[in-house]
Protein backbone atom coordinates (compact mmCIF):
# COMPACT_ATOMS: atom_id res chain seq x y z
CA UNK A 1 0.00 0.00 0.00
CA UNK A 2 1.55 3.21 -1.23
CA UNK A 3 1.73 6.01 1.62
CA UNK A 4 -0.26 9.05 1.51
CA UNK A 5 1.60 12.40 1.25
CA UNK A 6 -0.26 13.67 4.69
CA UNK A 7 1.08 10.36 6.22
CA UNK A 8 4.43 11.37 4.85
CA UNK A 9 4.15 14.81 6.07
CA UNK A 10 2.69 13.29 9.89
CA UNK A 11 5.80 11.84 10.21
CA UNK A 12 8.25 14.17 9.23
CA UNK A 13 6.18 16.71 11.65
CA UNK A 14 6.75 14.07 14.61
CA UNK A 15 10.17 13.68 13.73
CA UNK A 16 10.77 17.32 13.91
CA UNK A 17 9.01 17.82 16.87
CA UNK A 18 10.74 14.99 18.23
CA UNK A 19 14.10 16.18 18.13
CA UNK A 20 13.09 19.95 18.79
CA UNK A 21 11.48 19.07 21.86
CA UNK A 22 13.88 16.58 23.18
CA UNK A 23 17.26 18.57 21.88
CA UNK A 24 19.46 17.46 24.93
CA UNK A 25 18.65 14.11 24.25
CA UNK A 26 19.09 13.93 20.80
CA UNK A 27 22.47 16.13 20.93
CA UNK A 28 23.47 13.08 24.17
CA UNK A 29 22.83 10.70 21.75
CA UNK A 30 24.43 11.58 19.10
CA UNK A 31 27.64 12.33 20.44
CA UNK A 32 27.11 8.72 21.87
CA UNK A 33 26.95 7.47 18.82
CA UNK A 34 29.84 9.35 17.32
CA UNK A 35 32.21 8.49 20.05
CA UNK A 36 31.55 5.07 20.03
CA UNK A 37 31.99 4.87 16.42
CA UNK A 38 35.56 6.41 16.56
CA UNK A 39 37.21 6.10 20.06
CA UNK A 40 40.38 5.04 18.45
CA UNK A 41 40.70 7.69 15.78
CA UNK A 42 44.02 9.08 16.42
CA UNK A 43 43.25 12.46 17.03
CA UNK A 44 41.24 11.35 20.35
CA UNK A 45 43.68 9.07 21.24
CA UNK A 46 46.33 12.09 21.06
CA UNK A 47 43.95 14.12 23.36
CA UNK A 48 44.28 11.40 25.61
CA UNK A 49 40.45 10.40 25.41
CA UNK A 50 41.47 6.72 25.97
CA UNK A 51 38.58 5.61 24.55
CA UNK A 52 36.06 6.71 26.88
CA UNK A 53 32.94 7.32 24.93
CA UNK A 54 30.84 9.02 27.90
CA UNK A 55 29.78 13.24 27.10
CA UNK A 56 31.47 14.13 30.88
CA UNK A 57 35.09 12.94 29.77
CA UNK A 58 34.86 13.91 26.75
CA UNK A 59 33.89 17.57 27.88
CA UNK A 60 36.87 17.72 29.95
CA UNK A 61 39.65 15.95 27.70
CA UNK A 62 38.47 18.02 24.18
CA UNK A 63 38.05 21.68 23.91
CA UNK A 64 37.61 23.79 20.81
CA UNK A 65 39.91 24.27 17.83
CA UNK A 66 40.04 25.71 15.10
CA UNK A 67 41.38 25.10 11.46
CA UNK A 68 44.92 25.47 12.21
CA UNK A 69 45.07 22.83 15.18
CA UNK A 70 43.75 19.95 12.74
CA UNK A 71 45.45 21.05 9.50
CA UNK A 72 48.03 18.75 9.75
CA UNK A 73 45.35 15.71 9.64
CA UNK A 74 43.46 17.36 7.19
CA UNK A 75 46.58 17.50 5.24
CA UNK A 76 47.08 14.08 5.61
CA UNK A 77 43.53 12.76 4.61
CA UNK A 78 44.07 15.27 1.30
CA UNK A 79 47.20 13.46 0.48
CA UNK A 80 45.77 10.09 0.67
CA UNK A 81 46.07 8.81 3.92
CA UNK A 82 43.10 6.54 4.82
CA UNK A 83 43.99 5.22 8.33
CA UNK A 84 41.56 6.50 10.92
CA UNK A 85 42.74 9.96 11.63
CA UNK A 86 39.61 12.18 12.67
CA UNK A 87 36.75 9.46 11.84
CA UNK A 88 37.01 5.80 11.77
CA UNK A 89 35.88 5.65 7.93
CA UNK A 90 38.03 6.93 5.08
CA UNK A 91 36.91 10.56 4.69
CA UNK A 92 36.39 10.19 0.40
CA UNK A 93 36.17 13.95 -0.04
CA UNK A 94 35.96 17.25 2.12
CA UNK A 95 33.82 19.97 1.53
CA UNK A 96 34.40 23.99 2.01
CA UNK A 97 32.04 26.65 2.78
CA UNK A 98 32.09 30.33 3.43
CA UNK A 99 29.53 32.54 4.58
CA UNK A 100 29.68 35.77 3.20
CA UNK A 101 27.10 38.33 5.15
CA UNK A 102 26.35 41.79 3.54
CA UNK A 103 23.91 44.19 5.12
Amino acid sequence: MERTLTEVNKKNLEFIEEVTTNVDEVQKRVLDEILTRNANVEYLQRLNLKGHTDRETFKKVVHVITYEDIQSDINRIANGDRSPILCSQPVSEFLTRSHLLTF
